[in-house]
């Protein structure tokens, strides 16, 4: 994989028939599908998918599809529908600010006529056993907290999904390379379900062909001993609407729990250097005998942080 993706493979702990599709030789048909879920300001954890999909776009050179699933979240999730839409708004300018290019990428959120059509027409290839199967592993945590939407809206989110991955067969492409965190990788399973299921539909078909791998970005573990660094759990995360004050107060803290959270949040999204973030290893190693360059590198990555916040901020204009 490191010899396809260079450093950005670092990134990524899990592929799923990744290296099949990113055949340098068959390459010219391959397509790229990502998407953000617009709940809440990104927090450390999304922000390091979004610079992984600057580096991924700028590595492959391949078209890219880059969805903001304001519909899907609406379902799924309990939040404010005017929320939805303006942090799609506010994230769709944020990716373009760090340095996603535009004009080889197409970015769009779920208000698709298309996609919404495409859905329609692969949901009959799909049962209700195969939801049931084929879940997020999170969906107990988000309940407990009170965050989810309907069983069914959750199942109309993952058809919405499902139909982004499958976009680009409907375009002609061979091959579609799905980017994700690894607890979505219940999405790529439903979209080969559909994609087999139709291709063996005789005339129920929709002359869909090609095969599907994915790249599972490393989870950013949360702060606090949370699994993950969750926009819907603010105790578990620092996030780019947070006031300089706040990322500090929580990055600064020296519980246990957050050390080795805020270690990785540093390697995957600071924006350091190599160099940098080596150093910032080594001072965690040995943050016990010698705290002081730790609490150093911390601070440094405060600074960093809040230069991304600010930028955030700006994309409300």
């Amino acid at each position: 994989m490191a010899e396809e993706l260079g450093p950005t493979a670092a990134r990524f702990t899990h592929a799923d028939n990744a290296l099949t599709v990113l055949d340098p030789y068959k390459r010219q048909s391959m397509s790229v599908v990502t998407g953000f879920g617009p709940t809440n300001a990104p927090t450390a954890g999304t922000l390091s998918v979004m610079l992984g999909i600057v580096e991924l776009q700028r590595r492959l050179g391949a078209p890219m599809t880059v969805v903001i699933s304001d519909l899907g979240a609406w379902n799924s999730r309990n939040v404010p529908w005017q929320t939805l839409l303006q942090v799609r708004d506010q994230m769709l300018a944020f990716l373009v600010a760090i340095g996603l290019d535009r004009d080889a990428a197409e970015l769009r959120s779920h208000l698709d006529h298309a996609n919404l059509i495409r859905a329609g027409r692969v949901a009959r290839y799909l049962s209700r056993a195969d939801f049931q199967e084929h879940r997020e592993s999170l969906l107990e945590l988000y309940a407990d907290h009170g965050l989810l939407g309907s069983e069914t809206g959750v199942v109309v989110d993952s058809l919405y999904t499902v139909a982004d991955i499958l976009g680009p067969f409907e375009g002609g492409a061979g091959d579609v390379l799905m980017v994700s965190g690894v607890e979505e990788s219940y999405f790529t399973d439903l979209a080969r379900l559909v994609l087999h299921r139709q291709a063996g539909a005789d005339d129920l078909s929709l002359g869909w062909q090609g095969r599907i791998g994915a790249l599972y970005f490393r989870v950013l573990e949360g702060l606090a001993g949370y699994p993950k660094m969750s926009k819907s759990i603010p105790a578990s995360s620092i996030h780019l609407n947070m006031t300089p004050a706040e990322i500090n107060d929580r990055v600064m803290r020296d519980d246990e729990a957050s050390q080795a959270p805020l270690l990785s949040a540093i390697e995957l999204s600071s924006g350091w250097d190599a160099t940098d973030i080596t150093r910032a290893r080594e001072a965690f190693a040995d943050r016990l005998l010698r705290p002081g360059p730790w609490r150093q590198a911390r601070r440094e990555y405060c600074r960093s942080f809040t230069q991304f916040a600010e930028t955030w901020q700006w994309c409300t204009r």
